[in-house]
């Protein structure tokens, strides 16, 4: 079931951005020839007027055929991609990337009216996993225990309990648990290991915590808001990627995006949807990378035309071009599947 809610989720998140695109070339006037989620043989397609539907077996990726990309016999038709005024053209290529932006808002504003925005933040907390070896794995602590108090505090939420071992670095700490009906006082110090903060060996589950906002406008508002701050995230992230601040073995290729996705479905609708609304964002931002093949590197064509007083370069390079990028993809999403499997077969 999590396998078909992460697949679910990126035909949706695929649909909303080839839909830009297919809406922009209807708009300006080009006649699109297929439009497709997935690749491959199809599941089912039908024609209606001018245009072939399709879902395609393999559920990674879309396109949207026009016509111009791959038929010369078309070149003077006033339909053709390529006959389009210059603005018409880059409007078509960045209107997969405006869906995916609104698609994000819309599914932050579904999210924050049925739920609130998540804080980050946990309550009725309990230990998911300890850590081998730490020091709560020595003072007793077991997975399920429900975490209570901490010298003598309630804890009410992940923020109270984290605050009170980053403080007491070095110092021992009583924790109160709850196990089995029965209620048990373990004792263990923080410690700190490299440059991260003081910890004791667990890892935490709990409920989300959500912040309400108000009326349907104020959480619009609020929903437009978390979408500019996962935007700069994801483009401060690929910035810190590029300059060598993040590791490449952090990125997470299609396996890696469906394992999160399927988790986030399994703890709830608010999860699944704001994980939704993440890669939506994502999608967004890594079609506007500057690489052949991609949106951007299409984008890249068109304003060098248009630097060229509307000379263009000639198709056969671009589509060579496209196809080097093309490529340099298809190999590195290999590299970075193989990651994902990797890290899921690895102790």
């Amino acid at each position: 079931m999590n396998i078909v809610m992460a697949l679910l989720a990126l035909g949706i998140l695929i649909f909303i951005h080839e839909l830009g695109h297919f809406w922009a070339a209807r708009a300006t006037g080009v006649r699109v020839e297929e439009f497709a989620v997935g690749f491959g043989r199809p599941i089912f397609r039908f024609r209606r007027n001018e245009t072939v539907y399709r879902l395609n077996w393999i559920p990674v990726g879309g396109y949207v055929k026009m016509l111009g990309e791959d038929n010369p016999e078309a070149a003077n038709a006033p339909d053709n991609f390529n006959n389009r005024p210059l603005a018409a053209r880059m409007l078509v290529i960045v209107a997969g990337v405006i869906m995916n932006l609104v698609g994000a808002v819309v599914i932050l504003a579904l999210m924050i009216n049925l739920y609130g925005m998540p804080t980050g933040n946990l309550k009725d907390i309990y230990v998911s996993n300890v850590v081998p070896d730490s020091v709560a794995q020595k003072a007793g602590i077991q997975p399920n225990d429900r975490l209570v108090a901490i010298n003598g505090k309630k804890i009410v939420t992940q923020k109270d309990f984290t605050n009170e071992v980053q403080a007491n670095e070095g110092r021992p700490v009583t924790i109160q648990v709850l196990r089995d009906s029965k209620t048990l006082d373990l004792q263990m110090t923080p410690i700190r290991q490299g440059d991260k903060p003081p910890m004791v060996g667990i890892s935490i589950g709990g409920t989300p915590v959500y912040e309400q906002y108000g009326g349907f406008l104020q959480n619009t508002k609020a929903a437009i808001q978390h979408t500019g701050q996962l935007t700069y995230l994801t483009v401060d992230g690929l910035a810190k990627l590029v300059t060598g601040q993040f590791a490449f073995k952090d990125m997470a290729g299609p396996v890696g995006i469906i394992k999160i996705t399927g988790e986030a479905s399994e703890a709830g609708l608010s999860n699944y949807l704001h994980i939704m609304a993440l890669l939506s964002v994502n999608l967004a931002v890594l079609n506007l990378v500057p690489i052949p093949g991609l949106d951007g590197g299409r984008l890249v064509f068109l304003i060098l035309e248009g630097l060229r007083g509307g000379k263009r370069i000639p198709i056969e390079k671009e589509a060579s071009i496209n196809l080097i990028g093309i490529l340099f993809l298809l190999g590195l999403m290999v590299i970075v599947t193989f990651q994902d499997v990797f890290k899921l077969i690895s102790p």
